[in-house]
């Protein structure tokens, strides 16, 4: 409502001044009135061709119509028709020359086409005039200043301060004079009498900080900075001439805070945001020292712009290179749901989810790039890799059913997958398929010391082929004499062939060389001394196996079995 009735007090306004320029013989003669009020109407409404073509013929029907003047040489001013600008308010201002609309225009276009000198002859005639009118005086300062004459425009300035008294505009107005000629600490001192008449006025606190940097008070500049954030706390300026300020200051810690808190501002275009990014992101020496700033502040990137492909793989390479291989899996997985990858992303994929021991992970991105790329035998790798840690045994043995495991490009996924396939019929309770594939595996690769070791405990703990079981598995031992699992292994072989003492001798070896804090390593040292009837020696050790997270019925029951030895 408000605003439609000031629109009909300016349209009064114009009808008003319309009917002084047509004089009393005009009364009456509505088509020129409709016509002007028209173009008022077409103006408002952004038809600045139809508002022109009306008002044009109001001039023609009546050429000293001031308004209509006025009206088309605004309209020209702001299309940059200088000239014809120029042309029309100066009509308008020689019609009516106490208008202060028409001389502030009519000075605008002068203004713009460098005129000072005629700009000055007017101001002159107008204080000579109407010597009260700080306004003419103001405008004055401003030609000198334009004009390329500070030192007048200054004093010009000064005279009104001293008669008027303190005036933001003015004072303003000198400061950007001061601020010209470089004079940065005169103009900081204007500005800072602005900041007092409006403490809380943010824009003038912006300049002056802006000054102080151009007088190389960075320190006061940081202040104004942190003033201005108690007052606006996403004030773009100040965060990013506070990450500036800090970051020269080599605190990276602070310059990255402000920087991320930055980001988050829309102000900042995305592709500026990456250019930050990636600028850090790249050089070593920030990664390793600050990475957790870094983290957070590519997690502010993601946050507000969670769709961006490009940031999602600098964040994926970011976690890379600080070995949170969780995160890069999934800045990775979520570009690659979002955006079709190939094939090398969809194996660093794999290979960022294995690392991360992201299992249920790796089924199921190994699932969509067998989607993409069937043929692949490295994908099925990875893939039996995640049945096997999710017990999902079957699946894996059909996993690679499907494949030949002569077709992986790397030779170490040929033994490592025949290892899985053993394992998965051994823990599907069909040895002699899992037997068979170990023994074939010992053959073909007499040095693989894993596989020597686990076929030897399976065999050992079935109680079956216990002889086989210790040639191989102290051939283990014998080239790794310091593997506290392998001497594990070859003392349990022992026990199970009931050469105790032997065994003893073996398990407190791999004791000794990491074994005492695996619960199992204790459980077998308590299995041995019970069978050497050493009960209470057994007992300490079964009950360490508890303390470790060894299956706590069973071990219990052991000891129960012990407490009954005693009691006997």
């Amino acid at each position: 409502m408000k605003k439609a009735a000031l629109q009909i007090i300016f349209l009064l306004v114009i009808i008003l001044r319309g009917s002084i320029c047509m004089g009393q013989e005009e009364e009456g003669n509505y088509d020129y009135q409709y016509a002007l009020i028209e173009a008022v109407k077409q103006k408002n409404l952004g038809n600045i061709p139809e508002a022109v073509k009306l008002y044009r013929l109001v001039i023609k029907d009546k050429p000293y119509c001031d308004v209509a003047y006025y009206e088309l040489g605004t309209i020209y001013l702001m299309s940059n028709q200088l000239d014809i600008a120029r042309e029309n308010l100066e009509k308008a201002y020689m019609l009516d020359p106490d208008n202060k609309w028409y001389t502030l225009a009519y000075l605008n276009s002068l203004g713009a086409g460098e005129d000072y000198e005629t700009i000055i002859e007017i101001l002159k005639e107008k204080l000579k005039n109407h010597p009260e009118e700080v306004e003419w005086e103001f405008q004055l300062a401003n030609a000198y200043f334009r004009q390329g004459k500070a030192g007048k425009a200054l004093r010009t300035l000064e005279r009104i301060e001293k008669e008027r008294g303190l005036s933001e505009k003015i004072t303003l107005q000198k400061a950007s004079i001061f601020e010209s000629i470089e004079k940065y600490d005169l103009a900081k001192q204007e500005i800072e009498k602005v900041i007092i008449l409006f403490p809380e006025a943010i824009q003038f606190k912006i300049v002056a900080a802006e000054l102080c940097m151009k007088c190389g008070e960075e320190e006061e500049a940081a202040d104004y900075y942190m003033e201005i954030l108690e007052l606006d706390s996403t004030n773009i300026f100040a965060l990013t001439n506070l990450t500036d300020y800090f970051r020269k200051k080599k605190d990276y810690k602070s310059s990255f805070n402000y920087l991320a808190r930055s980001f988050r501002n829309d102000w900042i275009d995305v592709t500026r945001k990456k250019a930050f990014l990636s600028y850090y992101l790249s050089e070593n020496e920030y990664v390793m020292k600050y990475s957790e700033d870094l983290d957070n502040l590519v997690q502010v990137f993601l946050e507000v712009h969670p769709n961006d492909p490009e940031g999602m793989l600098m964040a994926t390479d970011f976690y890379i290179e600080i070995r949170v291989y969780d995160k890069a899996y999934l800045q990775l997985k979520k570009y690659l749901e979002a955006n079709r990858g190939n094939y090398p992303m969809y194996m660093q994929a794999i290979l960022l989810a294995n690392a991360a021991s992201l299992n249920e992970e790796l089924i199921v991105i190994t699932e969509r790039a067998l989607n993409q790329y069937p043929d692949s035998t490295d994908i099925r790798f990875f893939r039996g890799i995640g049945f096997y840690e999710e017990g999902e045994y079957d699946r894996l043995v059909q996993n690679f059913e499907a494949i030949s495991f002569e077709d992986f490009s790397v030779k170490e996924y040929v033994s490592q997958s025949k290892l899985l396939y053993a394992e998965a019929y051994y823990r599907l309770n069909d040895f002699q398929k899992s037997d068979s594939l170990f023994e074939l595996l010992i053959i073909e690769e007499p040095e693989n010391y894993l596989v020597m070791n686990n076929y030897s405990y399976y065999l050992a703990e079935r109680g079956e082929k216990l002889k086989m079981a210790l040639k191989w598995s102290g051939n283990v031992i014998k080239n790794n004499p310091d593997n506290a699992t392998y001497l594990d292994t070859y003392a349990w072989v022992l026990f199970k062939l009931e050469e105790f003492e032997e065994a003893e001798k073996y398990i407190l070896n791999a004791l000794e060389k990491g074994g005492e804090n695996d619960p199992e390593v204790n459980e077998h040292a308590g299995d041995i001394q019970m069978a050497l009837k050493s009960f209470e020696i057994a007992k300490s050790y079964y009950l360490k196996a508890i303390i470790l997270g060894g299956e706590k019925s069973r071990l219990e029951h052991k000891i129960e079995v012990i407490k009954g030895l005693n009691n006997e």
